[in-house]
C-alpha cells in the first residue's frame, strides 16, 4: 500500500506559545473533550492509519473455535475432575485470578519486551505511532508496573471475589450445565455489547474536565500507547473503567465458569493488544483505540459500536475517509 500524507491540522499552526492553547474544543460538540488538558495531537508525532481488514479478529476466531472443539468434547468432564479436586470460590477467585494473571504478563510482557527492543521487524513494522525520541515524555517501567500491579492485587482480586459473592446470591453453583456452542457464542456477543455500552459510557464520563483533570489523565500520559498501558489508570478508573464493563455482563448472565475463562482471556488479550501500539492485522483492530491516545478528543467506545451511535468518532471517520482505504500518515 502506498502511503500518503496529510496537513498538519491548522489549529496546531498557532501552538507556538504553549501546548495547552492548542486544545480549543471543550467538548461542547460530540467530537471533543470537555476541558482536557492533553493536546489532541502533540507536534512530531506520526499515526501511521490502517483499514479494517478480514482477517482482524482471526486470532480471536481461533480461540472461540478451538475452545468449542474442546468443551464439545472434554467439557463436561473436565468440570467434573476440577470440582472434585477444588471448591467453586476457589476455582472463581483464586485460579481465575491466577489464569487472569498469567494471560495478562504474558502477552503484555511479549508486546513490552517488542517494543522495547523493536525487534523483531517482520511483527514491529507494524507499529502504528512514531515519535521523535526527543518529543517523547518516557513513564518510568518500574512505575508503570508498580501501578499495574496494585490495580491488579487491590483491584482485580477483591472485584472478583464480589462477582463470585453476587453470583452465589443467584443461585450459581457447581452444577452450572455446560452450555451448548450457540449458547457460548450468544453470551460471548452479549457481553461484548455489555461491555462496549458500559466502556463508552465510563471513559465518556471520564473525559469530562473534573474526572480527566484527577483521574483520567494518569491514562493519557501514555501517548504513544504500550501494551500494559491498559492497567495503567488511577485506581478509580481501574474499577469503574476497566473492570465494571467487563464483569457486568457475567453476574447478568451468569455463563458456565468456562466461559467466564474465555471471556476473561478474550477482554485480557484484546485490551493489551488495542494498548500494544501495534496494528497486527490477525489481531482486533488496534488502530481505533490507538488513534484515540494519539488524537485524545474522540473515540470512546471499546469495539466503535457506541461511537458511531453518539457521532463521537467524526475525526477517525475524517481520517478514514482522507485515507481511500489506503494506509496513511498523519503528521
Amino acid at each position: 500500500m502506498t502511503a500518503m500524507t496529510l496537513s498538519r491540522p491548522r489549529h496546531l499552526l498557532h501552538s507556538s506559545t504553549s501546548i495547552l492553547k492548542t486544545l480549543k474544543v471543550c467538548f461542547t460538540t460530540a467530537r471533543s473533550c470537555h476541558g482536557c488538558e492533553v493536546p489532541a495531537i502533540l507536534p512530531g508525532m506520526k499515526f501511521r492509519y490502517t483499514p479494517l481488514t478480514p482477517l482482524n479478529n482471526l486470532f480471536f476466531a481461533i480461540i472461540i473455535g478451538s475452545f468449542l472443539l474442546l468443551m464439545a468434547k472434554w467439557g463436561d468432564a473436565a468440570w467434573q475432575w476440577t470440582m472434585a479436586h477444588m471448591s467453586l470460590p476457589v476455582f472463581f477467585v483464586g485460579a481465575g485470578f491466577a489464569f487472569y494473571m498469567s494471560v495478562f504478563w504474558l502477552f503484555g510482557g511479549a508486546y513490552f519486551l517488542l517494543s522495547a527492543r523493536r525487534a523483531p521487524n517482520f511483527l514491529y513494522r507494524h507499529k502504528i505511532q512514531q515519535e521523535r525520541e526527543s518529543k517523547r515524555r518516557r513513564i518510568s517501567h518500574g512505575k508503570a508496573i508498580a501501578r499495574v500491579l496494585f490495580n491488579q492485587f487491590f483491584g482485580t482480586l477483591p472485584v472478583l471475589f464480589l462477582v463470585f459473592t453476587l453470583l452465589r446470591l443467584r443461585g450459581y453453583g457447581v452444577d452450572q450445565p455446560l452450555p451448548s456452542w450457540w449458547a457460548v457464542v450468544l453470551q460471548i456477543a452479549a457481553m461484548v455489547l455489555i461491555e462496549d455500552v458500559l466502556f463508552f459510557t465510563s471513559h465518556y464520563a471520564l473525559h469530562q474536565k473534573f474526572l480527566f483533570k484527577k483521574v483520567h489523565y494518569i491514562h493519557h500520559q501514555y501517548r504513544e500507547s504500550i501494551s500494559i498501558a491498559t492497567h495503567y489508570v488511577h485506581f478509580i478508573e481501574h474499577l469503574f473503567g476497566n473492570l465494571l464493563p467487563v464483569f457486568a455482563g457475567v453476574v447478568l448472565l451468569m455463563p458456565h465458569p468456562w466461559v467466564v475463562m474465555l471471556w476473561v482471556m478474550i477482554v485480557v488479550i484484546n485490551a493489551l493488544h488495542t494498548h500494544s501500539g501495534f496494528a497486527f492485522p490477525w489481531m482486533s483492530y488496534a488502530v481505533h483505540h490507538d488513534w484515540h491516545h494519539y488524537y485524545v478528543n474522540s473515540s470512546y467506545s471499546a469495539i466503535g459500536l457506541m461511537d458511531k451511535i453518539f457521532g463521537t468518532d467524526r475525526p477517525f471517520d475524517e481520517l478514514k475517509a482522507k485515507s481511500g482505504g489506503s494506509t496513511l500518515r498523519h503528521d
